[in-house]
């Protein structure tokens, strides 16, 4: 590698909504800007603007432009960056060596417009089904169907391509992508308390949870393509054949309110706690390292942050067979996998709780393979970001290098 190859680079991630709105992809950026700029290198995060009130306190620059909620999908937003003169006069200020589109749709595209006025190599990861979002927002397959073709499009175009899993690969070349996607895995911040005894007393307080107790955990959002009414109803099975538990959802969406219905209306009374939103990355850590068992029967996820938190914390997961997010994973070797039904998870559910040691087996398998942290998963990418530059710079033309060179 050269020397200019080494040296700093700037990097601008761009995403459509960012903090205060936390799920698994916005917590992937948070740490790829908090470990590039640790670094020698530095980043910035270009994004919708936060809704009033909330202040940017990350030691990073974090530029936005004006947005709206969408309505249909709390907390997201939707902006147009072209639309916003102070956002594009900030934008204008940086210089970034190379831009890093985590989403398809409008931060996306005003990636793809600095990269290709400043010729510079644009990467695009691919992180969601959008199918199934858009399909469940709309009620249209057809809609649904156009909305791929236009994603398909935008990943087509894109210098570089990432996906976090082979399964998620797939899944974008289903959507129509020509090319093979580069595998860039992601890490786990999760944070071990100095005192876990401590903090598995403080969590059995916060929540009125008995020492003994055993706890099935669900973290994220609310939202029925997570295959959340499944997991109500195997819990409540499992409570009917004798099972002895809390299930602790932490998170919200706006399928919250019908799962609150269907745990009391299956007769999981108090035994379903429904936590809400938990920003707390400590907290957050000490419910990872109480609960004995993580539960995500979502055939939507790809390759879910829950997961790898969970794993790192020794906490094994259930999850569908042949899924994205059960990908590697070996039933009773590293992870608990069950079909797609109720009566199916009620029983993973069984297999977990029938021997204490067996399932701390598993879970520390689960964490030698998935309890990689987001520190040494950083130093990968700034590597990948170096070569891609330099790869990027060999490919361009001498008149292409004029311009960048009299562009500054």
């Amino acid at each position: 590698m050269t020397n200019q190859a080494q040296s700093p680079i700037l990097i601008g991630e761009y995403i459509d909504t960012y903090l205060p709105a936390v799920d698994g992809v916005i917590i992937t950026v948070q740490n790829y800007a908090r470990w590039l700029s640790q670094s020698a290198n530095s980043c910035y995060i270009a994004t919708a603007a936060a809704p009033r009130g909330y202040e940017d306190t990350e030691p990073y620059p974090i530029i936005r432009y004006r947005s709206s909620p969408i309505s249909r999908r709390p907390p997201y937003r939707y902006g147009l960056p072209l639309l916003d003169m102070k956002f594009l006069y900030n934008e204008h200020d940086l210089s970034p060596d190379l831009v890093h589109a985590h989403t398809p749709f409008m931060a996306g595209t005003e990636a793809r417009r600095i990269a290709r006025l400043r010729r510079i190599p644009l990467v695009a990861s691919f992180h969601s089904k959008y199918y199934d979002d858009i399909l469940e927002s709309t009620g249209s397959k057809m809609l649904a169907e156009k909305a791929v073709q236009l994603i398909a499009h935008f990943y087509n175009h894109a210098d570089y391509v990432w996906t976090v899993n082979a399964a998620t690969a797939r899944t974008l070349c289903d959507y129509g992508y020509r090319k093979t996607p580069e595998i860039m895995p992601n890490g786990t911040d999760f944070i071990y308390p100095a005192d876990p005894d401590a903090a598995r007393q403080a969590v059995n307080i916060r929540f009125g949870l008995l020492p003994d107790e055993p706890v099935i955990l669900f973290v994220g959002q609310h939202i029925v393509q997570k295959n959340l009414p499944l997991l109500i109803e195997a819990a409540a099975r499992y409570k009917q054949q004798g099972g002895r538990f809390k299930l602790l959802m932490v998170g919200a969406g706006k399928a919250r309110d019908d799962l609150e219905k269907q745990a009391r209306a299956q007769g999981l009374g108090d035994d379903a706690i429904f936590a809400g939103v938990i920003h707390d990355r400590n907290i957050l850590s000490a419910i990872y390292l109480r609960a004995d068992l993580f539960a995500l029967p979502s055939v939507y996820d790809n390759a879910p942050l829950v997961i790898r938190e969970a794993a790192a914390a020794g906490c094994p997961a259930v999850l569908i067979a042949g899924s994205n997010a059960a990908e590697d994973l070996r039933n009773e070797v590293n992870a608990y996998l069950c079909e797609n039904d109720a009566g199916s998870l009620c029983q993973a559910f069984q297999r977990a709780f029938r021997d204490t040691g067996e399932r701390r087996a598993v879970g520390r398998q689960a964490r030698q393979i998935l309890g990689r942290p987001w520190s040494d998963v950083i130093q990968e990418v700034a590597a990948r970001y170096q070569d891609i530059i330099c790869d990027y710079s060999a490919r361009m033309g001498p008149i292409d290098k004029w311009r960048l060179y009299t562009q500054g």
